[in-house]
């Protein structure tokens, strides 16, 4: 009788150092302010990134035209932007299937819930085997800031340096969007305030691609905004907008452009940073590790042992958020965006327990 073997999807994610040079990390799914000093920030560690466009309609109909039945429409537009782009590479550009899988890679994050963790890679997958691009490599980082890759010699280095320079464009990013979400709905002149975004975006990438003070380019772009025209003497109800992460995030068709519809229909939009994520993250692992310190320590002797690792993880995840939190205000500060406050996780947690339990996630 022959043996059955078990079912596994091939999983294919080399990638050393030798082709680290030649070989281009495809990314997005944030909005194109961070999109753009990400890129410039991987730039300046030696890398070849590129940011793939705002998924639009068509991006759908790849995601649904490749992808299983019954996704979420984050799932058939992120998956399918990735197809746009690479049969755009292989039918526009003449590249061959080939070139694209052993030339281009696309790197994602999977800390954002159960989805992303068992269906947003599989899915990634399948849909490139039947777009006919087998082979192509989905790098995913885990919550635990690691990358799952087999080898150690990995060409993808996640130093604290790598870290380093992902925050500090999440943040550059988070500022100058909410400035000019400040800004916009009260303009004189249309189109003013998404000009003075441009050459604020221009001038932010630079000095992260050049390595020069960010802090520069901050008060650079703050007398930029600052010379917008605005009337303020007009009432403005405000609306924060919340809800999955990428649906709020994304600046495009995603969301059947949400934050540009209530502005045109006379709303201030205010919009989550990406560093409020970061900090759900810090105290969600913060919460779990008090947690196990509650757990009952067995051992042979039946004494227990003081374990010093648990508050060493603490004192540093405090530490982190502190200097989340003063990094971001003092970009905020530099870029003259006054009165904005991130929100309070322990906070938010004592009031939505007795709704939501804590432990749950996702």
């Amino acid at each position: 009788m022959q043996a059955v073997a078990q079912w596994h999807d091939p999983n294919p994610r080399a990638f050393s150092k030798a082709r680290r040079g030649g070989t281009t990390l495809l990314f997005g799914g944030l909005t194109a302010m961070h999109d753009a000093l990400i890129e410039a920030a991987l730039t300046a560690l030696g890398y070849r990134p590129q940011a793939l466009p705002c998924p639009d309609r068509s991006a759908l109909q790849c995601g649904k035209e490749f992808g299983n039945r019954g996704q979420c429409n984050p799932t058939y537009f992120t998956v399918g932007n990735l197809i746009k782009h690479l049969i755009h590479l292989r039918d526009v550009e003449g590249l061959s299937r080939e070139q694209i899988v052993d030339d281009y890679l696309f790197v994602t994050a999977g800390a954002c819930g159960p989805c992303r963790f068992g269906m947003y890679v599989t899915e990634y997958r399948k849909a490139l085997r039947d777009a006919g691009f087998e082979g192509f490599r989905v790098l995913v980082f885990e919550n635990a800031g690691r990358l799952q890759q087999g080898e150690a010699d990995t060409g993808l280095g996640l130093t604290p340096g790598f870290f380093i320079a992902l925050l500090k464009a999440a943040m550059l990013g988070d500022v100058v969007n909410a400035m000019g979400y400040r800004i916009r709905p009260y303009e004189v002149v249309t189109g003013s305030t998404d000009a003075a975004l441009t050459e604020c975006r221009t001038l932010l990438c630079a000095a992260l691609r050049e390595r020069r003070s960010v802090r520069r380019a901050l008060r650079q772009c703050r007398r930029r905004l600052a010379g917008v025209p605005v009337n303020r003497l007009q009432p403005k109800p405000k609306v924060s907008i919340v809800g999955e992460f990428w649906a709020m995030t994304t600046e495009g068709e995603g969301n059947y452009q949400l934050q540009r519809f209530l502005e045109a229909e006379g709303a201030e939009c205010e919009v989550q940073a990406v560093v409020s994520w970061v900090l759900y993250s810090v105290w969600e692992a913060a919460y779990d590790t008090r947690e196990r310190m509650l757990l009952r320590n067995e051992q042979p002797t039946g004494r227990r042992r003081f374990e010093f690792a648990p508050l060493r993880k603490m004192l540093l995840l405090r530490l982190g958020r502190i200097v989340l939190r003063r990094c971001f205000y003092r970009y905020a500060r530099h870029i003259g965006l006054s009165g904005y406050h991130l929100p309070d996780m322990d906070e938010l947690a004592r009031i939505g327990h007795d709704y939501y339990a804590n432990e749950l996630r996702g």
